[in-house]
């Protein structure tokens, strides 16, 4: 996998490395979503030992069923989608307001809102790229300022393989 998540933290940028990623659009509730996950590895060999990175060794960032114009992933380079607010309230079939979760940042298994963000999808020698700006609460509780961030990674297909074991009797 390759990509970097990088948070411009006012003490210092955060570099992570992209480990996995997954990118899928479902139907759901009569509507195609966007439904992203990008995870990075826990290798912080690249700081110094006084990083205040090294507190957060590992992100991962998600969007669920956030409604876009396409059918199928391999349809979203070149589009781009805005998602100003991390969640919405939309009204369910009774009258009742329910919250919807577009966007999410997991740090040491606490969760934060992503807001402004911009996604680009483009296309280079048959892969899809991803291109992702936005903001979050600093997470590090060292300032009460928001974190801008980005990320940039490659959308790669895997096949996965599952392989069938025989048992012998």
């Amino acid at each position: 996998m390759s990509g970097t998540i990088k948070f411009f933290h006012p003490e210092e940028t955060f570099v992570y490395n992209v480990d996995k990623s997954f990118c899928k659009v479902v139907y759901l509730k009569k509507k195609n979503c966007l439904v992203l996950e990008i995870e990075s590895n826990e290798d912080l060999d690249h700081l110094a030992e006084d990083s205040l990175q090294n507190e957060f060794p590992k992100v991962v960032l998600t969007i669920d069923d956030f409604p876009i114009d396409v059918d199928s992933k391999k349809r979203l380079a070149g589009k781009s989608y805005e998602i100003p607010e991390s969640t919405i309230e939309v009204e369910d079939e009774e009258g009742e307001l329910e919250e919807i979760f577009y966007t999410n940042l997991i740090v040491n298994e606490d969760d934060f809102e992503l807001n402004n963000n911009h996604l680009k999808f483009t296309e280079k020698n048959g892969k899809l790229q991803l291109l992702w700006t936005g903001e979050v609460d600093d997470f590090t509780e060292e300032t009460d300022d928001v974190i801008p961030f980005e990320v940039k990674c490659n959308l790669i297909d895997k096949k996965i393989v599952i392989k069938e074991e025989t048992y012998n009797e």
